[in-house]
């Protein structure tokens, strides 16, 4: 006959089952919360992949747009060509990241990686924007102050027949004004080809006219002096200070270029050629012409 359990069994039997549910519903309950922690850190991690996403989108498109803008205020200002190759070096640079950051895994790391790539690429390009909006403000102004010297000087012709800029003076000096007229600025490199590129000029040609009233002597010295936009003289070793007596001209004057010039011969033309010692950037630039006790005249011509 089989044995019956002993009563003594029977409850050891019972307290390891109800160990055993015990240690199971202790586990479920143990997997139930890391499962939970888990889902709650995947959330957490899955808003954070999310949110620089977002950021990093929203960083190309910033990216697109001040590019754009970079190209059009460059478009508005042909005479930057100095700065044209930074630029472009930029933009190049903008669109090599943006195509490498398609490529590049999602992760976290990757995805800071970027933005901080990008917050990088923003910051460079906004400030070569701010840059170059700066410098078409200044030539709109440049552009401004010369169209308000060119009706001056309409209205100089219309009045006294005289094609030149004057210098500020009052107007017991205007007597100093010689009335030249015509001018003319020709910028040639080494082979003496016309350009319009400062970093390849090597000689300037100034021409004007002499009107039959122009009195002078038969060996009257021109002299000329050459300036950038903000009155700064071209850099010559071979350059004079002269002073002349000229009311409204600061003494001494920065001479780089005399010619002797017979006056009893006007009206005639005048050639003055100035070979450059130093390499011109791009801008503006003012070739100013005197004798001892007259202004000559002024002409303004421009380099990219």
């Amino acid at each position: 006959m089989d044995q019956q359990p002993t009563e003594h069994q029977t409850r050891t039997y019972a307290a390891g089952i109800s160990i055993l549910l015990l240690l199971s519903l202790l586990w479920g309950g143990y997997q139930w919360r890391i499962g939970g922690t888990l889902k709650k850190e995947n959330e957490v991690l899955t808003k954070r992949t999310d949110s620089l996403k977002v950021v990093r989108d929203n960083l190309q498109k910033e990216l697109e747009g001040i590019s754009s803008q970079l190209e059009a205020a460059t478009a508005q200002n042909q005479s930057m060509s100095a700065s044209l190759t930074s630029i472009n070096e930029k933009l190049a640079e903008k669109d090599k990241a943006l195509n490498r950051l398609q490529k590049d895994n999602q992760s976290i790391g990757t995805l800071r990686k970027q933005v901080n790539e990008l917050k990088n690429l923003k910051e460079s390009l906004s400030n070569e924007l701010a840059s170059v909006k700066q410098e078409n403000a200044r030539l709109r102004a440049d552009n401004s102050r010369l169209t308000q010297e060119n009706a001056d000087l309409r209205r100089l012709n219309s009045d006294k027949n005289v094609n030149t800029f004057l210098p500020k003076e009052e107007e017991e000096s205007s007597a100093s004004l010689l009335g030249a007229n015509a001018f003319r600025v020709d910028v040639m490199n080494r082979k003496e080809k016309l350009i319009v590129k400062g970093r390849r000029a090597r000689e300037v040609a100034i021409m004007f006219d002499l009107p039959e009233g122009a009195k002078g002597g038969e060996d009257e010295i021109v002299y000329l002096s050459v300036k950038d936009i903000t009155q700064k003289p071209l850099k010559d070793s071979k350059a004079k200070q002269v002073n002349v007596n000229i009311k409204g001209v600061m003494n001494p004057v920065t001479v780089h270029l005399t010619k002797a010039v017979d006056f009893t011969r006007n009206p005639q033309r005048v050639n003055l050629k100035y070979k450059l010692d130093e390499k011109l950037k791009a801008g503006v630039y003012v070739a100013e012409l005197f004798t001892e006790k007259l202004f000559v005249g002024k002409v303004e011509f421009r380099l990219r």
